[in-house]
């Protein structure tokens, strides 16, 4: 037990570890808009890769964990949790990685748009990626709770940015391929997000006991 024990806490370890560098990766992209920096993209590919294979590193471990102990429920429950969480930091890489290519396209063109909102939003996307796995690594579901809520401000600043584009594209054409890059990165962001909210809801489901995945156990 005292091996298993062991092998859990270094699993959690480097879980921390991919999650450190794929909220680097979104860091980057921000910091890239909004001081329209494209130094900050210089490393993004290899921090890409590093989460990628980090991904397939913690799978396999956890497979072979779940192999050799046959463990018990609440440790069962923690392997499953690990495998679906390193999914979702991988999409967080993969969403950053996509974006880059619109914030340079978007760099190289005047600034204009809900630029302070879509900062605002960045800001919020990555700080609720750190506290969801500040929340993994505490095992503290309230905290996963708390993180949970702030979903509703990025949404809601996503539906505005959302409609200040289009109004700009109604307004002139000449504004619809700047505006376009504007809504991919504000979907790019809102759906890192949504990643944290999976990351705080498996955190619940080991420390409770509740599913609430849909608000299954919270109805």
């Amino acid at each position: 037990m005292q091996k298993l024990d062991q092998d859990l806490s270094d699993l959690k370890s480097q879980l921390m570890e991919m999650g450190e560098r794929a909220v680097q990766m979104v860091t980057a992209v921000l910091r890239a808009f909004t001081d329209r920096d494209a130094g900050a993209l210089a490393g993004i590919e290899a921090d890409e890769d590093w989460v990628n294979r980090a991904q397939v590193e913690l799978d396999r471990k956890t497979i072979h964990l779940i192999t050799i102990y046959g463990p018990a429920a609440m440790d069962l429950r923690f392997l499953m949790m690990v495998a679906r969480i390193t999914s979702d930091l991988e999409r967080i890489g993969d969403l950053a990685m996509n974006t880059r290519p619109h914030v340079a396209e978007l760099n190289q063109q005047e600034p204009s748009g809900p630029l302070g909102d879509l900062q605002r939003m960045g800001e919020l996307s990555i700080d609720m990626v750190r506290e969801s796995l500040r929340a993994f690594q505490k095992d503290d579901a309230a905290l996963a709770r708390d993180t949970l809520g702030r979903d509703d401000e990025v949404d809601a600043l996503y539906d505005h940015i959302t409609d200040v584009v289009v109004g700009l594209m109604m307004q002139s054409t000449a504004a619809i391929p700047r505006s376009l890059g504007l809504i991919t990165l504000a979907r790019s962001l809102e759906r890192i997000a949504d990643h944290a909210t999976n990351v705080c809801e498996e955190v619940i489901y080991v420390v409770e006991g509740k599913d609430i995945r849909h608000r299954m156990d919270e109805s």
